[in-house]
């Protein structure tokens, strides 16, 4: 992760982007591929993900394959995860 980038919640002190939550960071740190694309992107983009990945979860599940989901569409270079 870049300096930029907080894993866990209340940690950073940009405002304008919240923390990544952990078991996406888990997952960036295992998929270099993606970590670098997800570094890459804007503040707005950053967030975007983010908020897709912790919306409208009834389960654990639920999280887990957003992130996977998420994660490799990051590896292809793509933000394409919501279709």
């Amino acid at each position: 992760m870049s300096d930029a980038d907080f894993i866990g919640l209340g940690h950073n002190p940009n405002y304008n982007v919240p923390d990544i939550p952990e078991g996406f960071g888990a997952a960036l740190s295992k998929e270099p591929e993606a970590h670098h694309y997800f570094d890459s992107l804007s503040v707005v983009q950053k967030a975007s993900v983010i908020q897709y990945i912790q919306s409208n979860n009834e389960t654990g599940d639920d999280a887990r394959n957003k992130i996977n989901t998420v994660v490799t569409s990051l590896k292809n270079n793509s933000l394409n995860f919501r279709l």
